[in-house]
């Protein structure tokens, strides 16, 4: 006798999402070149916005999504807000959980161009990228949206 295809649904699932996320994904690198370049910029981030203001969205968390929408090759933000919305690995990478509330398109402009024009962008990109081996970039993985990344931070190794 064949089981059926309705499953009951948890109530209460107790995931974390570093957990879903396998330890040997590229992406993982990438998160850790990340963090070292922010830890770097700090001083940088917080230069852009007033001290003691509640933001919408961290500052990071949109950088992270920036270079996630490259990586993958994500053509628009309404994309990228979509794939977030519901991507387990994506929210792990920009660092939502799975319960946080995502940022709407017009935060997540308003912060991108903001950071934009005081250069953190590039400077966060070119940080990032300049901490992985060439041959993440090459990975199957991934398929970078390779003139934006150029464009961030001028000529990249693809070759090595």
């Amino acid at each position: 006798m064949r089981n059926a295809d309705a499953r009951q649904s948890s109530l209460f699932a107790m995931v974390q999402s570093e957990d879903r996320v396998p330890k040997s994904h590229p992406l993982r690198k990438v998160r850790e070149a990340t963090a070292g370049a922010i830890a770097d910029m700090r001083h940088r981030i917080d230069a852009v916005y007033p001290a003691g203001k509640e933001l919408a969205a961290a500052p990071e968390e949109i950088l992270r999504a920036l270079l996630l929408s490259a990586l993958y090759g994500i053509p628009s933000e309404r994309r990228l807000m979509e794939e977030l919305e519901y991507n387990l690995l994506y929210r792990w990478f920009v660092g939502l959980q799975l319960d946080d509330q995502l940022f709407d398109r017009q935060t997540f402009r308003k912060h991108r161009d903001r950071l934009e024009k005081a250069g953190v962008v590039r400077d966060f990109a070119s940080r990032t990228l300049s901490r992985l081996t060439p041959s993440i970039l090459r990975n199957p993985h991934f398929s970078p949206n390779r003139p934006l990344l150029e464009s961030w931070v001028g000529q990249l190794r693809w070759d090595e």
